[in-house]
């Protein structure tokens, strides 16, 4: 029987692979949003439209990640990647949602202290919200901004507390699996 990268139920190589190719995809969205993606009209509708669909990709494979992970026996280095690359995907994902929403509202939108935001300055946004961080000096002040940025800090919350527990609870059963020297 041939083992199909959705239908099998385990964390592998394959699925890092996968991973990777995701925010490489997301990345490449980004510096085109930046640089030569539309800045108004029905195409940014299209853009949020592809990011939206691909957000709701990342949640099922977070959903899959968290529930495969606790049962693999993948090691635990590969598991570590794979927690790295699901979090930079989020975190590129709501950066580039961010964006599309400063290009259609603008400052209505997003209060800051300089002239205009960059895509950088969303990267920034987007770990300072979903690390709960917030230093205050880019805001979030439309319902449509505030609705995201509370979504990715629970987001935030929520993945680093399971992801925590999944790698301590793996790394104590590599521990308590290794030999004892105190004989």
């Amino acid at each position: 029987m041939k083992n199909h990268f959705f239908s099998k139920k385990e964390f592998n190589q394959t699925k890092l692979i996968f991973y990777f190719i995701l925010n490489i995809s997301a990345i490449v969205l980004f510096i085109g949003n930046s640089f030569f993606l539309p800045q108004k009209g029905y195409g940014v509708y299209l853009v949020i439209f592809i990011l939206l669909l691909f957000y709701f990709i990342c949640m099922y494979l977070l959903f899959e990640f968290i529930i495969t992970i606790p049962n693999s026996t993948e090691r635990l280095r590969n598991i570590c990647i794979g927690s790295g690359l699901m979090l930079s995907l989020f975190l590129i994902t709501y950066a580039n949602l961010y964006f599309q929403v400063y290009k259609l509202y603008g400052k209505k939108a997003f209060t800051f202290s300089g002239n205009k935001l960059s895509g950088n300055d969303f990267i920034y946004y987007s770990i300072t919200s979903f690390t709960t961080t917030g230093f205050g000096d880019i805001t979030s002040i439309g319902a449509i901004t505030n609705i995201l940025a509370a979504s990715e800090m629970i987001l935030g919350m929520i993945t680093n507390t399971i992801f925590m527990a999944i790698l301590t609870s793996k790394l104590i059963t590599k521990l308590n699996n290794q030999p004892s020297d105190r004989q």
